[in-house]
């Protein structure tokens, strides 16, 4: 029952990757060239995105945490 060392060094891990990662990434998002992209295609790209990264980040690890 509980946590084992290996799952905690996973998520010490994987946090590790987001916090570092992640910032980057989003970065890349925001800068990127989208010139001749229609203002939709835009909006939705550096919008949505980033909200499905996020949803995504707290759909892997929560469930981790809470112990399910």
């Amino acid at each position: 029952m509980g946590i084992s060392i290996r799952e905690i060094v996973g998520l010490a891990i994987g946090f590790f990757l987001v916090g570092i990662l992640g910032p980057i990434a989003l970065n890349e998002v925001f800068n990127a060239n989208t010139t001749g992209w229609n203002n939709t295609v835009i909006t939705v790209f550096q919008t949505l995105l980033p909200v499905l990264f996020v949803i995504g980040v707290a759909v892997r690890y929560i469930p981790q945490l809470r112990g399910e």
